[in-house]
């Protein structure tokens, strides 16, 4: 049984290879992961979710290195690019934005100082609910919808995502 400290851990982990990554390739990163609640990240659909984004990334941009990682968080892809922040942040705010499965990851940008772009440092709101009209981090601080409602909502759009294509 997966625990809330295996995943903890895993994000330790990963802060670690960021760091690693950005230091030896002197270059931003960009880091795809399942918005994928619960404790059991690594599963069939987040890893459909990760999988088709990371394929619609790679259609836009062109990395200069790629790491695949599986862990207690899920799959993640960290691609070190040539390419200036913030254009990296517009275009990931665009995929969340525009692409069925977008509101399902998160795609960080972290410059080569490993300092995270947020959207509001872009002038974009903050991030809505998958469920109600509410900002999505208020959301999950008062656990307004419960974890099964959350993951019938994603389970869903995977489905029709798939149907669709």
């Amino acid at each position: 049984m997966i625990n809330p400290m295996d995943i903890l851990d895993a994000r330790e982990n990963r802060a670690h290879l960021q760091e690693e990554l950005i230091k030896k390739f002197n270059l931003p990163l960009l880091v795809i992961r399942a918005n994928y609640p619960g404790t059991d990240k690594n599963n069939e659909t987040s890893r459909y979710i990760i999988d088709t984004i990371y394929n619609v990334i790679l259609s836009k941009i062109s990395p200069e290195n790629i790491k695949k990682i599986n862990s207690f968080e899920g799959s993640i892809y960290l691609l070190s690019l040539d390419s200036p922040p913030i254009k990296l942040k517009k275009i990931a705010v665009d995929i969340e934005h525009s692409h069925p499965l977008g509101r399902l990851v998160d795609i960080d940008v972290l410059d080569s100082n490993n300092h995270t772009l947020s959207r509001t440092e872009l002038g974009y709101p903050p991030r809505g609910c998958f469920i109600c009209s509410d900002q999505a981090h208020s959301c999950v601080r008062s656990r307004k919808h419960s974890l099964e409602e959350i993951l019938k909502y994603i389970e869903n759009k995977v489905l029709n995502h798939k149907k669709a294509t």
